[in-house]
């Protein structure tokens, strides 16, 4: 049978799956995209690492000499007693220990540096560790071939003007990995010449973080309210550790001017990051919105689909009474409705390609996609995927709502079909 016919026939049916379409695609748009921004990779293994918090108890402490001293002040011996806090504690194997979440791993918030390579500037996000606290090796971060390992990378001082980059990071600035020993400049009120010091794989600062081209530079300690990244040894479980020892460490855990106050695994901290930035909001809410309509979405097309095929009992009795088997009977209630729905998602489609085309914008020569559901962040090609790409972000989304669309409307169909044709032939012929 032609199409023509097909919607001839079907024409409220056709119209109806069209406009849920179009809705279909405003929908499943923003749950689409956070749950590939959800399955995107760290980077590095977070399943053993914990997470600590400090706070600084007193105002003034007083040395054997009688001398006060600033609690939040920080010096080469109180580090090292901080360090060894954890450090000493059955199942660690090492311990990073920080100051200022600002430009952590596991902090939302962008830090840029701006880099000047052959007459190039690039903005490239910025991430501080600091030396001598195992950074590189807690975090599990991986050298590329030819670069330091992970502990000479974790010795680097903030004097040594050398920093670290990621895979992306190299590429963004050189067009390449195999940029050790190369120099370049960062701009930052004086303008000053950096050393790469090595190359590491591509990781992530946090879930609701995208970018992947970071530069890594050292910054010493500057006061005592500090942070902790635990990596525990192999086998250990991090939850199970938590919950076993965390009150023990927490107790245990002071050294006169400083205490733990808070200890939990790397997972939980990074959701509470999440949910603090407002993501975790977001995504539960686009992924509710999108089931609360999938389900209406089937309710509505069965109930549908149901009627258009109630009105078909008695052809369908006719067929049979003429030697139509009961598994033809379903295959063309199935393939039509298939056919049906297909033109309906193309047309669908292209009446929001209209829309969505109308919001790319145009900014220092790059495109910008308003009508898209993007996660904003720097425009660095080697930190864009397909979402961040017109065409390839909607034809997958299309493709996506296409399948939904498309087993919903079998379902719908097949569950009426397979009542209809169930029904003794003299019975289908006497239906009106």
């Amino acid at each position: 049978m032609k199409l023509n016919n097909i919607l001839n026939a079907n024409t409220w049916l056709f119209l109806e799956l069209v406009i849920i379409t179009v809705v279909a695609w405003a929908v499943f748009e923003p749950a689409v995209v956070n749950l590939y921004y959800r399955s995107l990779p760290l980077g590095y293994d977070n399943s053993q690492l914990l997470y600590a918090e400090t706070a600084v108890g007193g105002e003034y402490l007083m040395d054997e000499n009688g001398t006060p001293h600033d609690p939040y002040e920080i010096t080469q011996e109180r580090r090292q007693q901080m360090l060894r806090q954890l450090s000493d504690v059955e199942g660690v194997a090492s311990v990073y220990l920080y100051d200022d979440n600002y430009g952590s791993v596991g902090f939302t918030f962008h830090a840029y540096a701006i880099c000047n390579y052959e007459g190039d500037t690039t903005y490239v996000a910025s991430v501080n560790f600091v030396p001598e606290s195992h950074f590189f090796e807690t975090y599990g971060l991986r050298p590329l071939p030819g670069s330091p390992s992970a502990e000479q990378l974790s010795h680097i001082q903030n004097l040594d003007r050398q920093v670290v980059l990621t895979r992306s990071g190299a590429i963004s600035l050189f067009g390449t990995t195999d940029v050790v020993g190369r120099k370049f400049t960062i701009i930052y009120q004086e303008p000053f010449e950096v050393t790469v010091a090595g190359v590491v794989e591509d990781f992530r600062k946090s879930v609701s973080n995208t970018m992947r081209s970071l530069i890594i530079t050292a910054q010493e300690l500057q006061h005592t309210e500090c942070y902790y990244i635990i990596r525990l040894k192999d086998g250990l479980d991090a939850h199970r550790f938590v919950e076993e020892h965390g009150q023990d460490i927490i107790r245990s855990g002071k050294t006169g001017f400083n205490r733990i106050s808070r200890l939990t695994t790397f997972d939980e901290h990074l959701r509470q990051m999440e949910l603090d930035d407002g993501r975790t909001q977001e995504v539960n809410r686009s992924l509710a919105l999108a089931f609360f309509f999938l389900v209406n979405l089937m309710l509505a097309v069965i109930g549908t689909v149901w009627l258009h095929a109630k009105r078909r009992t008695e052809e369908c009795g006719v067929r049979r009474a003429f030697g139509a088997t009961r598994r033809r009977v379903l295959f063309d209630f199935l393939w039509r409705n298939a056919l049906l729905a297909t033109a309906a998602v193309v047309i669908g489609c292209i009446i929001y390609l209209n829309y969505a085309h109308s919001g790319i914008q145009v900014y220092n020569g790059e495109e910008n996609y308003e009508t898209l559901y993007t996660m904003t962040g720097m425009d660095l090609p080697t930190d864009k995927t397909w979402v961040d790409h017109f065409w390839p972000h909607f034809l997958v989304v299309s493709a996506i709502v296409y399948l939904i669309i498309l087993c919903t409307v079998l379902i719908g169909t097949a569950i009426p079909a397979v009542k209809i044709i169930r029904t003794r032939i003299t019975n289908a012929l006497r239906d009106e």
